[in-house]
């Protein structure tokens, strides 16, 4: 009989595995969908809640206007400091609206 219940206590370990591992399993597969389901979410809130305007054209049409501005300006001027700039290289402006950047160096 003690080979039986070696057997029966055999067969036990064996089920008791079996569904660890199914509920493993599972549960990673849970998490990779909560995961991607949160990245979806978070990219949805920093979408939204990005200064600025929605639509592409009006972001251009402001661009090209304040860059246009900006360089009429300073083609009009010969002197380093009436144009914004220091001799620390810093950069200065006394009016108009920010224009971000991008690039150069």
């Amino acid at each position: 009989m003690t080979g039986m219940s070696q057997l029966e206590g055999v067969q036990s370990k064996i089920s008791a595995r079996d569904r660890a591992q199914w509920l493993m399993n599972h549960l990673t597969a849970g998490v990779a969908v909560v995961a991607v389901a949160g990245i979806g979410v978070f990219g949805y809130v920093s979408a939204a809640t990005i200064p600025g305007s929605t639509s592409s054209a009006a972001a251009t049409t402001s661009t090209s206007t304040s860059a246009s501005t900006s360089t009429s300006s300073a083609s009009s001027t010969s002197s380093p400091s009436s144009s914004g700039l220091s001799s620390s290289g810093t950069v200065s402006s006394s009016s108009g609206s920010g224009v971000a950047v991008s690039g150069g160096s």
